[in-house]
């Protein structure tokens, strides 16, 4: 009997870990949606101390879903900034209320530094991966049926 509790201990904590390694690592930019925000962190090649804003855009990535073509789909960086060192910084960036569902790209970020703003936009960005927001609402315009005047 005590093999037997030794043993299935010894299994226990041989599989356990395992178990765990083959679960999905939770990400940023999974689970996010309206009233959501997540850390964009910003890490510079070279010192930059003098950083005073990190303003950024994420855009979505092709056509809204239907019934959300005339929600948001943009997000911005929030405007103030936490200065881990000289080279990483981190911004925070919230999601709207009301805001398109889909996968959100960076498309640039702009630093100001001694009153100077300079934008990194394209190749000058590193790979980000998108931001997937989820956003089950809905709306259906109905069509103008009828317009008049009167004096």
């Amino acid at each position: 009997m005590k093999t037997g509790i030794l043993l299935l201990t010894l299994v226990l904590c041989v599989t356990a870990p395992l178990s765990k390694a083959q679960e999905s690592p939770i990400s940023a930019t999974t689970g996010l949606a309206p009233g959501d925000s997540f850390t964009l962190f910003v890490f510079f090649q070279n010192p930059m101390p003098r950083v005073t804003q990190i303003r950024c855009s994420f855009q979505l990535k092709g056509a809204p879903k239907p019934g959300q073509e005339d929600f948001p789909r943009q997000l911005g960086c929030a405007v103030a900034l936490t200065r881990d060192s000289d080279t990483n910084y981190r911004v925070k960036v919230e999601i709207p209320k009301g805001i398109a569902a889909g996968d959100y790209q960076v498309t640039w970020i702009a630093v100001t530094m001694d009153g100077v703003e300079h934008a990194y936009s394209e190749a000058q960005l590193p790979t980000l991966a998108p931001v997937a927001i989820s956003n089950p609402e809905h709306l259906e315009f109905s069509p103008i049926k009828k317009l008049e005047t009167k004096p």
